[in-house]
């Protein structure tokens, strides 16, 4: 069962960019690829990679600071860029990694260190909920591939989970529920802290719209409404998490040829695609190795401590 957990979203991703390359000719994708391409895509990669890190680290320090020593965002940032080569394969791997490193940095307990992770990530994807149900709203149709419902009921959810926790009365047996150390962040955090976050992971989710932007204006993709756009690239973040398939590779190709169908042909998407999701991939994990020693950090200092 083990093996089959590991080796299936691997699977899945094979399995799907095969049914996808089916019909492709890899000639009329090579053709595509030039350094024009390049010279668009590459730096706004590179901004991409700058900011989102930026704001990884400012978030870390809003919410860890409130209750345990972390004032640095560089250490923040060294942290969270040593889980990119995890959540590379597995959004919960990274929110694992960052975990540990938590733990074993600040000296948060387990629980506390997946709290603060926990709730960074429910603003994540509190931010995609609410750009799509505002695109639903103005676009006055139903996004495809997606529900209006569904959307709208995740949003509900979200709210009232936090409305729960955070209600300054007593709620009978959903008291021992909210008391659970792994949900702490998300009860004692200030309000300000969490106008912060959410502000900021807003921005977070903007900075991958104008990332898929640079993609597909790359290969000459324009005329795309913002509306439609930035809609369309949070349904394609919602999906890429998933765990069924590695790394996002093939639901995210799938999911991005069909919602910009109308705007291009297969082959230009599928490759604007495969650039987005490669880029992301080679720079994050690349980064993810430079500070790979932060998961020995501890054992490196108390090493050299012990040499005469």
């Amino acid at each position: 069962m083990k093996f089959l957990k590991w080796t299936m979203p691997f699977l899945v991703s094979g399995l799907l960019l095969a049914w996808i390359f089916q019909d492709i000719d890899f000639a009329q994708i090579q053709d595509k690829l030039t350094a024009q391409t390049a010279v668009v895509f590459i730096p706004a990669l590179l901004v991409f990679l700058i900011i989102s890190l930026l704001i990884e680290a400012i978030c870390l320090v809003d919410v860890v600071s409130h209750t345990h020593r972390l004032s640095s965002l560089l250490v923040a940032a060294r942290m969270k860029a040593a889980s990119y080569p995890l959540s590379v394969i597995n959004y919960a791997l990274g929110i694992g990694a960052v975990t540990v490193l938590l733990r074993r940095r600040v000296g948060m307990s387990l629980a506390e260190a997946a709290g603060a992770v926990f709730v960074i990530g429910l603003f994540d994807l509190g931010s995609l909920i609410a750009v799509i149900v505002f695109g639903i709203a103005f676009m006055g149709a139903e996004t495809p591939g997606l529900q209006a419902g569904v959307i709208v009921g995740a949003a509900l959810a979200i709210t009232l989970g936090f409305v729960v926790l955070r209600a300054p009365f007593s709620l009978g047996p959903l008291n021992r529920l909210r008391d659970l150390r792994v949900l702490r962040a998300a009860r004692t955090l200030p309000l300000p802290v969490l106008v912060r976050l959410a502000s900021l992971r807003l921005i977070f989710t903007a900075n991958f719209v104008a990332l898929g932007w640079a993609a597909l204006y790359s290969f000459g993709v324009t005329g795309i409404p913002i509306l439609s756009l930035a809609t369309n690239i949070c349904i394609l973040l919602a999906v890429s998490a998933l765990p069924i398939a590695a790394a996002g590779l093939g639901t995210g190709q799938v999911v991005f040829v069909e919602l910009f169908k109308a705007w291009a042909d297969p082959p230009t998407l599928l490759t604007a695609s495969l650039m987005l999701t490669m880029g992301l991939i080679v720079t994050r994990a690349s980064i993810g190795l430079v500070f790979a020693r932060e998961f020995t950090a501890e054992a490196l200092a108390a090493q050299q401590d012990e040499t005469p």
